[in-house]
């Protein structure tokens, strides 16, 4: 995965997400939703085959970046459970 900054500032930020899809960002915005300082999580692949996903984040002052990767840590603590019980 590649990440490329597209636009940043102090409650938002707009991500390209390389070689990512549905399964990942999905699963990522489920995630944000559930933080009480995200405003916004949304992403959007312009085209399956050819486009590239972003991400935008708007929280409410928390930096968007730190809010991610919170919630990145969260996705890595559920399969981590999810692999104890198997």
């Amino acid at each position: 995965m590649e990440v490329k900054i597209v636009e940043i500032g102090d409650d938002y930020v707009r991500l390209i997400v390389k070689g990512e899809e549905h399964t990942y960002l999905n699963l990522l915005q489920h995630y944000l939703v559930e933080d009480d300082d995200v405003i916004i999580a949304r992403y959007n692949i312009p085209h399956p085959l050819v486009g590239e996903p972003e991400l935008y984040v708007r929280t409410n002052g928390k930096n968007p970046l730190e809010v991610i990767k919170k919630a990145n840590e969260k996705i890595i603590e559920a399969c981590n459970t999810l692999a104890d019980q198997i």
